[in-house]
């Protein structure tokens, strides 16, 4: 048997904010990139020092962290940071999953600037001893699956007192080992059934299609969104809805996938 360790810790980097007149600086020589990964929550604890390395306090400061491209130079996102403990200097930058994958997969300028209350203007914090301002963050890719892109159909062909909407892709021909379907339905004072019909076929005809157990819907004058997950190894699904007599919505779109 294989033993392996899972490693759980946030990220550390020293922000150095010069406060003393002199020559003699004691900040580190450089520091090690801070690394984030698509797709994944980050956090980065961040100590504010002097050239002393002495925690300063955080009281009447408000740090903001700036991610940077490196080509252009455009703000790619701005944050706040959250003080850990004010009296250490601690500061802990946030990245959720949306954010990170905002970035893409390559390295970027991150910036510590800090306004003082009833200030005027940002300071901003140096990285190392050189007086470099900018931190290096350094985004990767391939951490997390990447969900495949949903499928949407909104045309319903009239056959007969149904209205049958355009096939959309099964697990099966997408590799999908657990057959698991989620499909959206959206409504507008709709009323009527509507159910989902699925095929093995791989080049199926119209009678090749049948009823999924259990996925047939009634509702009356709905107006929202109907969620429903199933499983199934089928190749293709799609929905049919039927309006009620006296029907004056309209089911606008299914939204799918596998």
């Amino acid at each position: 048997m294989y033993q392996a360790t899972a490693y759980q810790y946030n990220q550390r980097a020293e922000a150095l904010v010069p406060e003393r007149r002199g020559t003699t600086y004691y900040g580190p020589d450089n520091h090690k990139p801070l690394v984030a990964y698509r797709g994944l929550n980050v956090d980065f604890d961040l100590f504010v020092k002097n050239t002393d390395r002495k925690p300063q306090s955080l009281h009447n400061k408000t740090y903001t962290a700036t991610i940077l491209d490196r080509t252009s130079k455009a703000s790619v996102l701005t944050k706040s940071l959250t003080p850990a403990d004010y009296d250490k200097g601690q500061l802990v930058l946030k990245l959720d999953q949306e954010e990170t994958l905002l970035l893409d997969e390559k390295l970027y300028d991150l910036i510590i600037t800090y306004t003082l209350t009833n200030g005027v203007g940002s300071y901003g914090s140096s990285s190392d001893q050189n007086n470099r301002v900018t931190f290096v963050l350094d985004v990767r890719d391939g951490a997390v699956a990447q969900l495949r892109p949903s499928e949407e159909v909104t045309v319903f062909t009239p056959d007969g007192d149904d209205r049958v909407g355009g096939r959309m892709t099964g697990p099966v021909l997408n590799s999908s080992k657990s057959g698991l379907h989620t499909v959206q339905v959206n409504l507008t004072n709709y009323t009527g059934t509507y159910k989902l019909q699925a095929t093995m076929s791989l080049q199926p005809l119209d009678s090749d299609y049948f009823d999924i157990t259990g996925q047939s819907y009634t509702v009356t004058a709905k107006t929202g969104v109907d969620y429903h997950t199933f499983i199934g190894m089928y190749t293709y699904v799609r929905l049919v809805h039927t309006p009620a007599v006296g029907n004056t919505g309209t089911l606008d779109k299914v939204t799918y996938r596998s």
